[in-house]
């Protein structure tokens, strides 16, 4: 499972604390299909922790909200959920592997 956290821009990575505010997580399945979809990035290791500014968020976001509503399985729309409240916080995400 890859968890995701929101993390402010202006928030410094080396910084994190236990407190970060949870937002949910996906599976491995799910980030490897959203990589070969072009939404993730290609270079990005589902296994080691990363972090997205919230303009990437919002991106994301977009690319996913555009795609048809009949391609859209309950674990991407929790993928999208998890955006959309990073989005609705203007802040970003950090990935944590576990």
């Amino acid at each position: 499972m890859l968890d995701f956290y929101l993390l402010a821009d202006s928030q410094s990575k080396s910084g994190l604390n236990h407190d970060l505010k949870y937002l949910g997580g996906i599976q491995d399945d799910l980030f490897f299909q959203l990589q070969q979809e072009g939404i993730v990035e290609p270079w990005l290791d589902y296994y080691r922790d990363f972090r997205w500014g919230s303009e990437i968020v919002n991106k994301m976001l977009l690319k996913l909200l555009q795609k048809s509503a009949a391609s859209q399985r309950p674990a991407r729309l929790d993928f999208i959920a998890i955006l959309q409240k990073a989005a609705d916080a203007r802040s970003g995400i950090v990935a944590k592997a576990d």
